[in-house]
């Protein structure tokens, strides 16, 4: 045992130091990317409490169709990723090509489905006065996807060549647009109207503009690329090219998007209660989403190192970083928890001073807390296997959690027994909880 353990120790060493590397600006990329949505709610909440329920609303309906492109775009990771253990320029050339040209395909059919939502919106009887911001805010947000969406396809393609520090400082420097934007649209001045909710939905396709140019400068520089010659010389398009990105992308689609329609169709639910409950939920998920950015990230390094061992035909080392992935989400997951129990007045202080949503946020927040630990788990055993392109049992994994489990849970609970809003919120951590058993057990089953 002793050998053993002198043996692996410096392999482990090497990894986890390359694992934390690649993770710490990764999850400062995804703290800054968080923080706009953060600074959304609070700059809309401190506007009205009408215009904060008109950008939860839209948020609800928003994320689980970004999040289904996301997750085809989050294809490009790990395919880019094999490409670079294998040392194939040319692949990961194509990798980039395929994904700038999917994103003008995908970007256009999304726009039109989001300007075509407000019937959707009086149909599942949303609060009358907030179906027109609501409905404003998605439309204004259409125009935004095809920055968005380019800004998509480069990102996964660098994290791939484990550029994530490129990513962070776009995202960096996108923050201070969004606040002043942000300011400027939805109260008004310089010749603009004060606009509300509407205004944080014009701020936030100008921080997707910016990003997406910061991007492209830094690929078209960057001496990581230099003899790739990414963009001077286009490719002759290959079927089997995109149609690898929809196979390996569309269940991750799928997955993400059954997850995030579960926090989704919860919003949904509770936007049929009180504006309290609503703001106050809206609060909540901004701060556990906040907190669960440190594990999103680093689930973004793990697909990438992963990837990178897969194309180098190191299985074991592949292993190895997808269990250290896990068990550093469960060290960050324990850490967040801590801090939002022992602080979350403080937290919720920053978005509200009514005591109603107060009140609300406070009693959700402690119920946040109990799914951290699950939610660390599940995004970084899932970035394990999407390193391997394994993403059609995850997909199966993510209904079963979320909606043959998780959420009919919690209807029964709110609509039946009484629990409001928390019953909806017992939902969540039991399909958290779910995913994040089966997501291990489907990653250890592979590798074994």
């Amino acid at each position: 045992m002793k050998r053993i353990t002198q043996k692996l120790t410096p392999a482990y060493k090497k990894e986890s130091s390359q694992l934390i590397k690649l993770a710490i600006p990764a999850i400062l990329a995804q703290l800054a990317q968080m923080s706009f949505g953060v600074i959304d709610t609070i700059m809309a909440g401190r506007y009205s409490a009408d215009a904060l329920a008109a950008v939860a609303i839209g948020v609800s309906i928003f994320n689980p169709i970004i999040v289904f492109i996301i997750g085809i775009f989050l294809a490009l990771s790990p395919i880019t990723a094999q490409y670079n253990g294998e040392e194939n320029k040319l692949g990961v050339k194509r990798s980039f090509q395929t994904g700038v040209v999917m994103s003008l395909l995908l970007a256009l059919p999304s726009a039109l489905i989001l300007i075509s939502l407000e019937p959707v919106l009086w149909a599942i009887g949303i609060t009358e006065e907030i179906v027109p911001l609501a409905s404003g805010y998605l439309n204004v947000l259409a125009w935004g996807v095809f920055p968005l969406y380019f800004f998509f396809a480069l990102r996964f393609c660098n994290e791939g060549m484990f550029a994530t520090k490129a990513i962070m400082y776009c995202s960096i420097i996108a923050l201070p647009f969004n606040v002043a934007c942000n300011y400027w649209f939805i109260n008004g001045g310089f010749g603009v109207p004060a606009m509300g909710a509407i205004g944080v939905a014009w701020a936030t396709i100008v921080v997707w503009t910016i990003m997406a140019i910061s991007l492209v400068i830094y690929t078209l520089t960057s001496a990581r690329y230099h003899g790739f010659s990414l963009f001077s010389n286009w490719l002759k398009p290959r079927l089997d090219d995109y149609m690898e990105v929809l196979k390996v992308g569309t269940p991750m689609g799928i997955g993400l998007g059954l997850e995030v329609a579960l926090f989704g169709a919860v919003g949904l639910m509770i936007g049929r209660y009180t504006v309290p409950d609503i703001a106050g939920h809206q609060i909540a998920i901004n701060i556990s989403s906040l907190a669960f950015t440190l594990s999103l990230g680093l689930s973004i390094a793990v697909t990438a190192r992963v990837g990178y061992h897969i194309g180098r035909k190191d299985a074991a080392q592949a292993r190895q970083t997808g269990f250290m992935g896990v068990c550093f989400g469960i060290l960050i997951s324990v850490f967040t928890a801590t801090c939002m129990v022992l602080f979350h007045e403080s937290f919720i202080a920053v978005f509200t001073s009514d005591e109603l949503v107060f009140t609300v946020a406070s009693q959700l927040i402690i119920l946040a807390a109990v799914f951290q630990i699950s939610d660390g788990i599940q995004v970084n055993a899932s970035g394990a296997l999407r390193g391997m392109k394994d993403t059609k049992i995850p997909m199966y994994i993510c209904v079963v959690a979320y909606w043959i489990i998780g959420f009919p849970i919690g209807y029964v609970l709110s609509e039946f027994g009484g629990w409001g809003v928390k019953g909806y919120w017992v939902a969540i951590i039991c399909g958290l909880t779910i995913s994040a058993a089966l997501m291990t057990h489907r990653f250890n089953k592979l590798t074994r």
